[in-house]
């Protein structure tokens, strides 16, 4: 390390620390919001749940006379009944009731007779938050009524229940507590990545697109010492603030863990110490190539403005991978450790499983994302060495 490229650094680093607002939402911002979001989401929705399920039921049912032993069941169910005149279509989509049921008239007579009784059940299953906890609860409760009442049909007859069932699915659940509470966790590679391209953001945009709006880099270059240890020595304080957010993401997400309803939802999670490192070994040459991507993309903007413009765009890229492994099962192969950002995706969420990582795959991926981050690096550092790009209009 050259005495110009460490004057540099440091010079960055310090001027980037003086910068309270730049820090605040940076640094800060891109650590600590990711994890506290998180936790805040997963706490609110497990609790509304909790409320919704354990709540005194309340449903809404049309023609109820029809059924008097369904109404009976549902009483001891510990539901309230609920009387509405309104049409249950409409009722649903105003947002008065989460479900409507609607006894069809013919129910009494169908049910006497030993055929199957209609029920209607009115619910909009696009809708959000809590409703489908209703739904459910009044599928099971029908459900059960509809068992019941099939099991002493058939014992009257004199026909054991059992001979209607020809076959039994025994269930063989070999997820681990540990497994189902990852689900919970599925957008931690996101929130980890994101937050280290948030990190370098600002000062790769201030250190290019930055200087040349301040026709600051004109006496820089004039002082004798290479063009390349200069510009390294910005592109190496830029990475050294990725690098902070990253540390800065995973101490908040190891803070606040225990925090999380895993217990409420039987389910497990766990991050060790050799977790921890083996995150911080498979993201940090991320580092590396983030800051070269957002150099090099702030380095064709003429202003401050428009080089956050299209940095900004670049928080999409950690998004891309992050999503498809949350909705696309995806059964990791070799090659994968080779693309950046994917193979960090996989392996994060191997571990968040509890999942052995093969070294073979740590080591690959480690690789190839530094090789690829000193490629853009050395591209970065070229690009500041054409007059063209530097002193451009």
């Amino acid at each position: 390390m050259s005495s110009a490229f460490k004057t540099v650094w440091f010079k960055e680093i310090k001027e980037n620390l003086r910068d309270k607002r730049s820090m605040a939402s940076s640094i800060v911002m891109g650590s600590i919001f990711g994890p506290l979001l998180m936790l805040g989401l997963m706490n609110l929705i497990v609790k509304m749940q909790q409320d919704k399920a354990e709540e005194q039921m309340e449903v809404p049912i049309i023609n109820i006379e029809h059924a008097n032993n369904f109404q009976k069941f549902l009483i001891s169910s510990d539901v309230k009944i609920l009387s509405i005149s309104k049409d249950p279509a409409q009722a649903i989509r105003d947002q008065d009731h989460d479900l409507v049921l609607v006894i069809d008239e013919s129910f009494s007579e169908s049910f006497n007779s030993g055929k199957p009784a209609k029920i209607k059940l009115y619910y909009d299953d696009s809708a959000k938050g809590v409703a489908k906890v209703s739904v459910n609860r009044i599928k099971r409760l029908v459900g059960a009524y509809s068992s019941g009442v099939g099991k002493m049909r058939l014992q009257l007859r004199g026909i054991p229940p059992n001979l209607i069932e020809a076959v039994v699915i025994e269930d063989h659940d070999i997820s681990t507590t540990q497994s189902r509470g990852a689900m919970l966790l599925s957008v931690l590679p996101y929130f980890l990545i994101l937050g280290l391209f948030m990190g370098s953001m600002y000062l790769a945009i201030d250190t290019t697109a930055g200087e040349k709006e301040r026709k600051s880099l004109e006496p820089l270059f004039l002082n004798p010492v290479s063009r390349t240890h200069i510009l390294s020595g910005k592109l190496a304080a830029t990475v050294s603030f990725g690098l902070l957010t990253l540390v800065l993401t995973m101490i908040a997400f190891k803070l606040t863990i225990p925090f999380y309803p895993f217990d409420e939802l039987g389910m497990s999670f766990t991050l060790d110490m050799t977790n921890i490192f083996i995150l911080f070994l498979v993201l940090f040459p991320l580092a590396l190539l983030a800051g070269s991507i957002q150099t090099i993309i702030a380095s064709f903007s003429k202003s401050f403005k428009e080089a956050q413009t299209y940095v900004g765009l670049v928080i999409i890229i950690p998004m891309i991978p992050s999503m498809l492994l949350m909705f696309m099962p995806i059964k990791e192969k070799l090659w994968m450790m080779l693309v950046p950002i994917l193979s960090q995706n996989i392996i994060i969420n191997k571990l968040v499983r509890g999942d052995v990582v093969a070294v073979i795959d740590i080591v690959v991926a480690v690789l190839a994302t530094l090789i690829s981050g000193l490629i853009l690096a050395w591209i970065a550092v070229r690009l500041y060495n054409k007059e063209t790009m530097l002193f451009s209009d």
